[in-house]
């Protein structure tokens, strides 16, 4: 699908209020169903339903990357948009986050929220990264002190290419569990 037929029905779609079916052109990445809650000249983010019909936390992808966003082809889109308001669960937009660069999304969402989750699904699809952003490096690299799943700190920072990050996540129960058990990242 052209790019500026995919960015009509991004903003078809956050208009409307109504769920969307993303895709992306990147081998093996997670179909995200969800609602647009902002776009911007690199990243959309996403207010995401989870598998068990629930708002869970938001995702800020790479608008390059989407292959499709539509409701055409999900049958369960307007199934799913009732649920959610039959259960009270409201769509959630995020005041003041920057969707115009990298680096911007990366402060922002650090000023937000205690832990994001980092994919760089273009070189391994099934791994995301978790932890406290510690700012970028010159070489423009994301510092990143990770959390591990037991709710335990690393002591070290991990580094990423920030042209590698294809997706960011927030919030959600997993990653607000992880917070809730790990508490605050100890100094590194």
């Amino acid at each position: 699908m052209a790019k500026g037929a995919i960015l009509r029905d991004l903003k078809r779609a956050r208009r409307s209020g109504e769920p969307v079916r993303v895709s992306r052109e990147i081998d093996c990445a997670d179909r995200l169903d969800a609602y647009v809650v902002g776009i911007g000249r690199k990243w959309v983010l996403l207010h995401t339903i989870s598998d068990e019909l629930h708002l869970d936390g938001h995702s800020a992808i790479r608008l390059r990357d989407i292959k499709y966003a539509t409701r055409s082809g999900w049958k369960g889109a307007a199934m799913t948009h009732r649920a959610l308001a039959l259960r009270g669960e409201c769509v959630r937009p995020l005041a003041g986050v920057d969707l115009a660069s990298t680096a911007g999304l990366i402060e922002t969402l650090t000023g937000a929220f205690p832990l994001m989750a980092v994919y760089i699904e273009k070189i391994d699809p099934h791994v995301c990264h978790i932890g406290r952003a510690h700012g970028i490096t010159r070489k423009k690299r994301l510092r990143l002190q990770e959390i591990g799943p037991a709710a335990d700190w690393a002591l070290t920072y991990s580094t990423n290419k920030t042209t590698d990050i294809t997706r960011f996540d927030i919030g959600g129960g997993y990653i607000d569990a992880l917070h809730a058990v790990g508490g605050d990242p100890p100094e590194c």
